[in-house]
């Protein structure tokens, strides 16, 4: 059985540290609409036309109805370098969740049929399993709650897996559940305990009871 094939891990990443030394474009003006643009050449020729005609104290407004649509047309600039990686960034994207979709599967199939032959550790489950898996959305609003005295915490989950919660000192980002109940209350908490969801009809499920359920849906336990 060969190793895992390391070599090309690291080629990705260094070609995504390549693309993060490109600098990207400023923000630009949007430039003319096609009906500004039309209406900048109606000025311009009728200006011409007054000129033609001997008027040489050209109205005030026209002239600056000119300026300011000559002001605001701004040329299309060609794509940056980084524009151009973007449908291959994309497609790695495609690429590795459905990677990691299949590992996970293989992962999850060894592990149900070698269950006691080893030590590992007690769960191998993280927020981003159940993000890919459609256990949960980074839609669904969560709530973090320990006891009838200690409030209630409002928090969602990124697409990268961490949490960003509504602290005493406003919204941060954990890397896991258990860290952002332990900053906001003060003490170890067990977050897969304490986080629940909020479901649609106002009921509430924690997300320790999402876990087992992805877990033995998955042939993990």
């Amino acid at each position: 059985m060969p190793p895992i094939p390391t070599d090309h891990l690291q080629a990705i990443i260094a070609w995504l540290e390549q693309l993060e030394s490109i600098p990207l474009p400023n923000e630009q003006a949007p430039g003319l609409s096609t009906q500004d643009k039309q209406e900048l050449r109606r000025v311009e020729a009728l200006i011409e036309q007054l000129r033609s005609h001997g008027v040489a104290a050209i109205p005030a407004e026209l002239v600056a109805k000119k300026l300011d649509l000559q002001d605001r047309d701004v040329p299309e600039t060609p794509p940056s370098e980084a524009a151009r990686h973007l449908p291959n960034l994309e497609q790695l994207c495609v690429s590795l969740g459905d990677l990691a979709r299949k590992a996970r599967l293989l992962r999850n199939q060894i592990r149900s049929r070698t269950r006691g032959q080893g030590p590992r550790a007690h769960y191998h489950v993280e927020p981003i399993d159940l993000l890919q898996a459609g256990y949960l959305s980074t839609e669904d609003r969560l709530e973090l709650w320990w006891s009838n005295t200690s409030g209630v915490f409002e928090g969602r989950l990124e697409s990268d897996g961490r949490i960003r919660a509504k602290t005493q000192d406003g919204w941060k980002a954990f890397d896991s559940l258990s860290s952002a109940a332990q900053y906001i209350s003060g003490r170890a908490q067990n977050g897969w305990e304490h986080w629940r969801r909020v479901n649609a009809d106002g009921s509430h499920t924690k997300l320790k009871e999402i876990r087992d359920q992805f877990m033995e849906e998955n042939g993990d336990d």
